[in-house]
């Protein structure tokens, strides 16, 4: 019991760290958390480990091999290629080996007339699992390959009517000395495309690509899909999991799935001792799909959030680029007011803190001064998806 107490403590731990893992992803660059553990997870996650390595290298074999590391760095993330979208069809058809393996043939057969519950037969898992991923990697295509709007000399000016100068973010438009074009607000030219995006929103490594104006509908398309895969499977080893527990414990030919402590008796109906041996019994009997079922339930958490966070920004109309704008104008703002309130504005900004960190993630402030881009929820997605 003891094992099991421990292994239970440590799925705990390591669900709630993965999902702090998230959230310093998202959020750790905000004002509010920049300065709490959030934020120190945020730039190690982010850069911070390859600095480590770097440094690390250079003691120990010189100089020469961490400028070799620095170099890697740059092909790899400073330059376009290929290596993230191999790593993902790698994980994809990995993951599919191994529900067309393991978890398909162990679901039970069409035992039910509920709706909802029919998508996790046997019959109908076999259907919706190879759709899910043909259709996740259709979006993966199309978000790869497609122009996420290229700023040309012919469509600046047509650029340039659609999205107006707000005077904050974009006081006028920019001429760009590199592509030679007149750049309008709401783009930018990404150095590693070589390239003007209009309505920017970031550079996704993961499809070798920009998500911009043409092309954000497939990205966020591409995550709502592999994050119903991922629940999906997660729910459907779940369900088979705990079914198979149910048969287990009712069986006199597996006693040592009952309660020892009661002579053999039933096991205890209390919900602590019942979790901790199913925690046994699915790492006993079901290993392969015990881990696969923790991976997908990560990548769920992981993928759920990433998708919250960018619909909640295409919901007020705000890109990716255009939130590190904000931060970094309210950033210094919040410098001017401590400078200018001394002891009393630090003591307000600490008091304040759950307030500036709800504020940061629900975009509260910046939803205020984004108005003229901001054309309503339902307008601002039909921008989005029809065009």
């Amino acid at each position: 019991m003891f094992c099991e107490y421990n292994l239970m403590v440590f799925l705990a731990g390591y669900f709630l760290f993965m999902a702090l893992v998230v959230v310093a992803v998202l959020f750790g660059e905000t004002d509010a958390l920049e300065r709490t553990v959030l934020g120190k997870c945020n730039r190690f996650l982010l850069g911070g480990w390859y600095d480590g390595l770097v440094w690390i290298t250079q003691r120990i074999l010189g100089k020469g091999f961490g400028r070799g590391l620095r170099a890697v760095e740059e092909e790899c993330c400073g330059k376009l290629n290929p290596l993230l979208q191999l790593l993902y069809l790698g994980l994809v058809g990995g993951g599919y080996h191994v529900a067309n393996i393991y978890v398909i043939p162990a679901t039970t057969s069409a035992t039910t007339t509920t709706f909802a519950l029919r998508f996790l037969d046997k019959e109908v898992a076999a259907v919706t699992l190879p759709c899910l991923v043909s259709v996740g990697l259709g979006l993966f295509a199309l978000t790869s390959f497609s122009d996420p709007g290229t700023i040309t000399r012919e469509n600046s000016r047509e650029k340039s009517k659609a999205y107006p100068c707000d005077g904050l973010l974009y006081p006028a438009p920019k001429f760009c000395e590199t592509c030679g074009v007149d750049r309008p607000p709401r783009s930018k030219h990404c150095s590693v495309c070589d390239r003007c995006v209009a309505r920017f929103d970031h550079h996704c490594p993961w499809v070798n690509n920009c998500v911009g104006e043409r092309n954000l509908k497939y990205f966020l398309s591409f995550l709502l899909v592999h994050f119903a895969l991922c629940l999906y499977v997660s729910v459907l080893i779940a369900r088979q999991l705990v079914s198979d527990f149910g048969l287990a414990t009712t069986r006199e030919s597996l006693p040592h799935f009952r309660d020892p402590g009661t002579g053999g008796a039933p096991l205890s109906v209390m919900l602590g001792q019942r979790c901790l041996v199913l925690i046994h019994f699915c790492f006993n009997m079901f290993p392969i799909h015990t881990v696969t079922l923790i991976m997908t339930t990560v990548l769920c958490l992981m993928l759920g959030g990433f998708l919250a966070y960018h619909l909640r920004l295409a919901a007020i109309n705000i890109t990716t680029n255009e939130m590190f704008k904000y931060e970094a104008i309210e950033y210094h703002e919040g410098l001017l007011l401590r400078e200018r309130e001394g002891e009393g504005g630090a003591k307000r900004a600490w008091l304040g803190w759950i307030k500036d960190t709800t504020n940061a993630v629900t975009c509260a402030n910046r939803v205020k001064r984004h108005k003229v881009y901001d054309k309503g929820c339902v307008a601002n997605f039909r921008s989005i998806f029809v065009q």
